[in-house]
């Protein structure tokens, strides 16, 4: 059991999704012991600040589920001076394939899940760290689609007879110019081979625009 559990009034469970929450109210000290006070399905997540203070109090204890938009719940209940734990979905996935499963059911789930002191607590980072986390992330995925983006266009090439040297830059137009003289291309594949290495092209360009972000974060950073 979460030694926590004792210092709070109710445990609240949260299933959020981006439109709408469902909320179970407990009341007790175990999974077993537990009363649903009362259930709250499919309200506008909107409304989830004032639905809170309305039906909440401070002594409270909201648990949701780590999701896309879990963060932002809890931030918004801090709001109202509501505070909320975020879970492991991993275990919680598992209860989910193991009952039969609805909003209802989740949030009470959830809530039992926090009790019987089984879920993992995930870290909420603050604001800052969440803007860092969200450029190195989007940063990443802009590496990774150039990478598919090369992979893709040397495969064509390949599959047509046409190899290029090792480290040959795929974005310089006078590596096009090379391209279009190794081959007989067809009108249709020349399309094909200038609409990738025009993907490719915006997928380099993004990453040096979240690159230099990111040069700027650490520079105005000494911490960093």
């Amino acid at each position: 059991m979460n030694a926590e559990t004792n210092k709070v009034e109710r445990v609240i469970g949260l299933d959020t999704h981006p439109d709408t929450f469902t909320a179970a109210l407990l009341e007790g000290p175990t999974p077993a012991a537990a009363v649903v006070q009362k259930v709250f399905n499919r309200l506008p997540i909107a409304h989830l600040e004032t639905w809170a203070e309305k039906y909440t109090n401070p002594q409270d204890l909201f648990v949701l589920e780590a999701s896309g938009n879990s963060f932002h719940v809890v931030r918004a209940l801090a709001k109202v001076n509501r505070k909320a734990l975020v879970l492991e979905s991993g275990h919680l996935g598992k209860l989910k394939e193991a009952h039969a499963n609805n909003d209802k059911i989740s949030a009470v789930r959830i809530g039992k899940a926090y009790l019987a002191g089984t879920a993992r607590e995930v870290w909420v980072p603050d604001l800052k760290t969440q803007e860092r986390r969200d450029l190195f992330h989007i940063h990443g995925k802009a590496v990774k689609r150039i990478t598919q983006l090369r992979n893709r266009l040397q495969s064509y090439l390949s599959d047509n007879g046409v190899r290029l040297k090792k480290g040959t830059r795929l974005t310089q137009p006078e590596t096009a110019e090379k391209i279009r003289k190794r081959h007989s291309w067809q009108p249709c594949q020349w399309q094909i081979i200038e609409g990738l290495m025009m993907e490719l092209r915006h997928a380099e360009e993004q990453r040096k625009h979240w690159r230099s972000l990111i040069a700027q974060e650490v520079l105005n950073d000494p911490v960093l």
